[in-house]
Formats: C-alpha cells, sequence, structure tokens
C-alpha cells in the first residue's frame, strides 16, 4: 500500500518543482554539496529533481535509490549515466554497497518507519568527512505559505497551466500531513536525532534543512589510499 501511494504521487509530484521556493530549497541543498565529491548518495530521490541538479557539481559517481518503480523510472528519464536502485529506507541499503562521501535526504525522512534507525543507517554509510544533508517537513508544516510565496514570486496567472496536478498534489500533501504514521520535527527535535548539525528553515519554512555535520566543524576528507 504505502508503495502504490508513491507511485500515484510520482505520477504528478513534478508540477512541485515548477514552484519558486521549491527551486530556492533544492539551490539551498546543491549548495551544501562540495564540488567534485566522490560519491554521493541520493537516499529516497523521488523522481530525481535533486539528483539532477546535483549533477551540476560533477560528483564522481551519483547512486540514486528509491522504493517506488514508477519514481525510479522518471528519475532514471532525467539522469541519465545515473546508478539507479530499488531499496526500501526501512533496511540496511544492502543493496548499495560502499560509503559515500555526500548522502542526500530530500524529505523523505518524514515517511520511513523508524527515521532514528534510517538516520543511523545513513550515517554508517558516510566516508571519512563526509556529509549528510537532509530536508525534511517540520512540524505544522502545510501547502499554504508555499503558493503564497511562488505567487508573490511570479503572479497568480503562473497556476494557471499547473493547477489541476497541483491540487492533486495538494491533496496527497494535506493527506500525509494529517497522518499519524508520519513524522514532522520541532528543531529541537531534529536537532536531537542528528546530534552537531546546521539546522534551518528553508521551503517558506515549512520544512528543515540539516547538514552533519556542522560546515562550521566540517574536517576535510582523509586521502584515500591509492589501489
Amino acid at each position: 500500500m504505502r508503495r502504490l501511494l508513491w507511485d500515484v504521487y510520482a505520477r504528478c509530484y513534478d508540477v512541485v518543482a515548477r514552484l519558486s521556493p521549491y527551486e530556492r530549497m533544492v539551490c539551498e541543498i546543491v549548495g551544501e554539496v562540495p564540488l567534485q565529491p566522490g560519491r554521493v548518495l541520493d537516499a529516497g530521490c523521488g523522481t530525481g529533481n535533486l539528483t539532477r541538479a546535483v549533477r551540476a557539481r560533477r560528483p564522481g559517481e551519483i547512486v540514486a535509490v528509491d522504493l517506488s518503480p514508477v519514481m525510479l523510472e522518471r528519475s532514471r528519464r532525467k539522469n541519465p549515466g545515473v546508478t539507479h536502485v530499488r531499496a526500501d529506507l526501512d533496511g540496511d541499503l544492502r543493496e548499495v554497497p560502499g560509503a559515500f562521501d555526500v548522502i542526500l535526504c530530500g524529505n523523505v525522512l518524514y515517511a520511513v518507519t523508524d527515521p532514528e534507525r534510517t538516520l543511523a543507517v545513513l550515517k554508517s554509510r558516510l566516508a571519512p568527512g563526509g556529509r549528510l544533508i537532509v530536508t525534511t517537513p517540520r512540524a505544522g508544516a502545510g501547502v499554504t505559505a508555499i503558493l503564497r510565496e511562488h505567487v508573490r514570486d511570479r503572479g497568480v496567472l503562473s497556476l494557471g497551466r499547473i493547477i489541476l496536478p497541483l491540487l492533486a498534489v495538494g491533496a496527497i500533501n494535506v493527506w500525509l500531513l494529517g497522518s499519524a504514521a508520519h513524522h514532522f520535527f520541532t528543531r529541537d527535535q531534529l536537532a536531537a536525532l542528528l546530534g552537531e548539525a546546521e539546522i534551518r528553515a528553508t521551503y517558506s519554512e515549512q520544512a528543515w534543512l540539516a547538514v552533519l555535520p556542522s560546515p562550521r566543524d566540517a574536517r576535510p576528507s582523509r586521502p584515500r589510499a591509492s589501489s
């Protein structure tokens, strides 16, 4: 049932990528990715919008994982050359071997069964000096502020061509935000889960952007032994 929900969501989700607050959030996330990182994992890649943006940082390799086959297929179309793997973030990611210099977890954490366990798995897959970048909807999040900011930026007429799929996405989001099965954190709750992370608001202040370790505390990666 859970996979079916995300398969349906995938068919209309990309309309969100046309909203200016979403575009700004993606830019903020990509800004936290170092130039030319060795390996990047997009954990919960969805339809591949973040994966596509991160490719501009020229990583050595990107691996994109998601539970939904429909999400993965849409991401593959946007991201030729990226390795796509079907995997459940409630599992141990054994489908994806090795360590990563950057791990992205974009608006996924709220939907896993046990966020603490998922974060522990992701942290365990960081290479020395690696960086985990997480966005997740905050407690009390809603869609009104996002739409208001977009209209302020581009005018109400900009909604004309996207209103129908946007209504579908909005309906699913209302259900997600109201479901007791999902997890929406205060800043303090997210800080307790992540430890020494820098956390700030993004996406019209409806989501948190967390970077672990904090860029102020991050140390350069140790040189890798040559093979």
